[in-house]
């Protein structure tokens, strides 16, 4: 068996994923999917404000009315009403919203307004819905307009983008203005008219020939079908198939179908109830509590099998959320949290088993009803009764539980092959966007480092990872340092060592350095972070001091973001509580941090070196500012780029670059360290070039405190001193 569905997940695989991933990367489908997304706090709200209103159990009613009086429903439906029934619009902007920052995004300098994009695109939505009097038709508002709210989203802001494209469109303010909002405005002002006047001409349009709203003529022509064929399974498949394809598409399949639900299915089961009280046979088998009961358990698409897959097969973190998530309200047949959430509406991945699910749920339930495996539908249920409680209520019998049970587990067999394309589709999106975060992330001060003003894949990664690093920070939870060793190139001992910040994630893994200190950059946790790490360190060099480490120097990397006037007061507080001199805590800048002498930083640095703390240069040598940065503050140890020293065997230039820093270091009475150093070949050359410490794999990779001081003792004999 296990053999058999590894085959089909192949199969599977073979042919949707390589067709999921090249849709994954349409700009106009991730805007929709996005934009879903958005919305999923309120459906959650949405979907327990419903599930309080509806919820079966006369008990529960009693309790409420009794508690509350007779308006209890009053706040449920509120929240409905401000979720639910307003979904449309809250799509149709958010929409707007997305789209205009992938046009920003590849349009750097011609830049448009997010927010009055989702205006434009609000606006032309409101242009296309009819007038009950002198009132808007509110139905098209909610859930049940979301189709066209995402018709109109997305060509109302390409269309707007369009015109905002034509810069002659633009009223253009000489000279600008210091309020960057002003200008924004003026250059869509003719682009957002000209926009909202298509959508107008075309709403007036549908009235005046058509006699009806866009919404409306859409929706009643999707009806036509079924009035065209006669009562039996085929229509019973139909429904079922066309309602969970109009959801698929952001249609309210339930609602688009509505007369054909109460007028065949309703009246379906009110025939079996009468029957049933009479002592006959049941006259129908496929009823609306059969659908409710058998089919759509967890609401479309059966979306409880869905859930248990997410659960049992999803790979990420968010998708086994989305699915525990969706479990509560699911029992009770809810499933906006799916559907908007994972997303299900418009994912080409979903579409296969949220179509295939309830059709093959709905024969074998057939099957089992007319060969009397299990009795019919003879009780009437809301559609709120919970999963196996309704299949008893509903046939009379345990066997219809037993019936639910067993569609439960056809339906996860049947979502787990697509879960599991989806978790490999996710994680190459996830690894896609950490290397293009950690691109950014050690791109120098020349190159935009900010990982948060990015509205792609990696941006949402980073602002993701932000959350979680404040969360493990306040914690004290994953974040821990390492230690790597810096051996003196003329006799071999360990004279220092670099302390360096590491972040394990719950979910990735150990996350690379240089995407930690960024996001703690952009985030403005690298001070808090940054002086955690300063006091952990001088915690473990307290520590070696205590075992007989008295000759060796810990290096702490510092941003510039981290030098303000309190800093070296900080500094020596925090050498004084481990009673520590700072002339053992050596305090390192990165040379891209682009310390001008005109800024504070430098008289900061200069301040740091007075109170007796060693400061070093890293990445020496290949920034814009290397050489000034001597002139602008007292440096003890230059570190050499790594770019410089991992080349310098095969390139001349790099040893000649080398050569010169070390000359300078040596006039300065300065000590050179040179990094990345991994093989005997390169050290022989170093320290020929006049290195005097070296760091680097050659000798050994950054280790755990305890892992440290036995290395320093061994290299260093005895107890290391």
């Amino acid at each position: 068996m296990t053999s058999q569905l590894r085959k089909i997940n192949n199969v599977i695989e073979q042919f949707l994923l390589p067709l999921a991933e090249a849709v994954s990367g349409w700009s106009t489908l991730a805007a929709i999917r996005s934009a879903l997304i958005v919305t999923l706090p309120l459906m959650f709200l949405g979907s327990l404000a419903e599930l309080m209103i509806s919820f079966p159990l006369d008990a529960y009613k009693e309790f409420m009315f009794r508690q509350f009086g007779p308006e209890w429903r009053m706040f449920g439906q509120i929240l409905k009403d401000a979720t639910f029934s307003v979904m449309s619009l809250i799509m149709v902007f958010s929409i707007g919203h997305h789209l205009t920052d992938q046009f920003n995004h590849d349009n750097p300098v011609l830049r448009a307004n997010p927010v009055i994009a989702g205006l434009v695109a609000f606006t032309a939505f409101f242009c296309l819905l009819q007038q009950d009097g002198d009132a808007l038709n509110r139905r098209w508002l909610g859930v049940a307009g979301l189709f066209v709210a995402i018709l109109v989203g997305v060509f109302a802001t390409r269309l707007f983008l369009y015109f905002f494209s034509i810069k002659r469109l633009h009223l253009h303010l000489p000279g600008g203005t210091p309020d960057i909002a002003i200008p924004q405005a003026f250059n869509a002002f003719i682009p957002g008219m000209l926009t909202v006047l298509v959508f107008a001409a075309l709403g007036a349009a549908m009235q005046t020939f058509v006699g009806m709203s866009l919404h409306e003529a859409l929706y009643r022509s999707i009806r036509m079908p079924f009035d065209a064929i006669g009562e039996g399974l085929g229509r019973g498949m139909l429904y079922i198939l066309s309602l969970h394809a109009l959801w698929f598409a952001g249609i309210h399949g339930a609602n688009v179908l509505d007369p054909i639900t109460h007028d065949i299915y309703g009246a379906a089961m009110l025939a079996n109830e009468v029957a049933a009280a009479a002592g006959e046979p049941l006259p129908h088998i496929m009823t609306k509590t059969f659908m409710d009961t058998f089919v759509f358990m967890g609401g479309a698409g059966t979306g409880i099998s869905l859930a248990g897959a997410l659960i049992l097969f999803g790979k990420t973190q968010a998708s086994r959320k989305i699915g525990i998530f969706s479990l509560v309200p699911g029992l009770f047949n809810i499933n906006e949290v799916l559907l908007f959430g994972l997303p299900i509406v418009l994912n080409p991945l979903m579409l296969i088993p949220f179509l295939l699910t309830p059709v093959l749920l709905a024969a074998i339930s057939y099957v089992a009803v007319a060969t009397g495996l299990v009795p019919g539908t003879n009780v009437a249920t809301e559609w709120t009764t919970p999963i196996l409680l309704n299949g008893y209520l509903s046939t009379g019998s345990l066997s219809g539980s037993a019936l639910q049970l067993a569609n439960l587990v056809v339906g996860v067999l049947i979502y787990a092959p697509f879960v599991l394309i989806a978790n490999k589709i996710k994680v190459k999106q996830i690894n896609d966007a950490f290397r293009s975060l950690l691109r950014r992330s050690c791109a120098t001060a020349d190159s935009s480092r900010r990982c948060l003003d990015h509205n792609d894949d990696a941006g949402s990664l980073a602002r993701s990872l932000i959350t979680d690093l404040e969360y493990d920070y306040r914690h004290g939870e994953g974040l821990f340092l390492e230690f790597q060793p810096q051996i003196c190139s003329r006799t071999g001992r360990v004279v220092g060592v670099e302390s360096l910040i590491r972040w394990k994630h719950p979910s990735y893994g150990l996350i690379p350095a240089p995407i930690t200190v960024a996001l703690a950059e952009d985030s403005g946790l690298i001070r808090p972070i940054g002086l955690w790490v300063f006091e952990t360190a001088c915690q473990v060099r307290k520590s070696w001091l205590d075992a007989g480490i008295t000759d060796l120097t810990m290096a702490v990397n510092v941003s510039a973001l981290q030098l303000e006037r309190s800093f070296p007061k900080q500094l020596l507080d925090i050498a004084a509580r481990y009673d520590l001199p700072p002339s053992l805590m050596e305090v390192e800048v990165t040379e891209s941090s682009a310390l001008d002498s005109d800024k504070p930083e430098s008289h900061i640095l200069s301040r740091v070196y007075d109170a007796g703390f060693p400061v070093a240069i890293d990445d020496f040598g290949m920034g814009h500012s290397s050489l000034k940065y001597l002139k602008q503050f007292p440096v003890s140890v230059v570190k050499i780029d790594g770019a410089i020293s991992r080349e310098v065997v095969t390139n001349s230039i790099c040893s000649d670059i080398v050569a010169s820093i070390t000359r300078l270091c040596r006039a300065r009475n300065m000590l050179s360290v040179a990094e990345f150093v991994e093989n005997e070949e390169q050290a022989a050359l170093l320290r020929e070039l006049g290195c005097d410490v070296f760091q680097g794999y050659l000798y050994s990779k950054s280790l755990l405190p305890s892992d440290c001081l036995q290395f320093i003792q061994k290299r260093n004999g005895g107890n290391g001193a």
